[in-house]
Formats: structure tokens, sequence, C-alpha cells
């Protein structure tokens, strides 16, 4: 049976800048981080300061993050637009605004912000690390 699950967010050496982008967009909170050289993985002394795994919340919800172990793995793989995090947005007023911040940091609109047959505002927005945000606020 399964107990929870948890997306587990994988970047290329920007782990660290990402995780400071969701504290500041999102008002993400970093629960751990843990750095290559702490976990004893220094095989490239350039990459000892990269993140080796992380957890952060959003609102109530936890994801994981960490760059890339295997380097060359993860640049040769094409990128992965069959997932997204979906986030509730308590306020039309709140999505108006991460969308506009959002954007003005180097994210991209995949979906304008718009009302939705469900009854929503709403917005699909890449962000600069190629994470696909999906933004809903109950109208």
């Amino acid at each position: 049976m399964i107990k929870t699950s948890v997306p587990y967010l994988v970047y290329n050496d920007d782990c660290k800048e990402a995780l400071s982008y969701y504290v500041d967009i999102f008002g993400a909170e970093i629960i751990e981080e843990i750095t290559f050289e702490d976990m004893g993985f220094i095989e490239e002394l350039d990459r000892k300061s990269c993140i080796g795994h992380s957890v952060f919340k959003l609102g109530q919800s936890l994801l994981y993050a960490s760059d890339a172990i295997e380097k060359e793995n993860f640049q040769n793989k094409t990128k992965n637009t069959q997932i997204s995090i979906w986030l509730e947005i308590d306020s039309i007023e709140e999505i108006n605004e991460l969308e506009k911040k959002m954007l003005r940091t180097g994210s991209t609109s995949i979906h304008a912000l718009h009302e939705t047959f469900w009854d929503s505002k709403y917005t699909k927005i890449e962000d600069k690390f190629g994470i696909i945000w999906e933004l809903n606020a109950q109208l």
C-alpha cells in the first residue's frame, strides 16, 4: 500500500538557485538542504556545493529537489513536459501577483491567466529552470 507521494525535482547544477527562487516567488520553506560535499560525493570538486537532496514546503505539501548526480545523463535527456506541479492559490489577487513575479524573473507563459470552465482563474507557466507550474484560484 502506498503511504504517500512526493514530487522530486531534478536540476542541472542550479538547484540551490531554484530553491532560492521558490522561496522568493512562492514563499517556500526550505526544510532540509544537503550538498554533494555533505554526502561525501565529491567526484568533481567544482560540484561539491551542488544539492544532493533537499526538502521544501509549499503550503502544506512537501517537495524534494536535487542536482543530477549523473550530470552527463541529465544533459543528454530531452526536457520532460509530461509532468507539472499544480498549486491551489488562495485568491485572484495572489494568482495575478504570482504570474507577474514569475514572468518578470525569466519564466515563460504556456497558458496566460484566464477564467476557466471550472470557475477558476488559471495560468500555466514554465519557470526558468524548466519546471512547469499550474496556478489555480477558485472564483
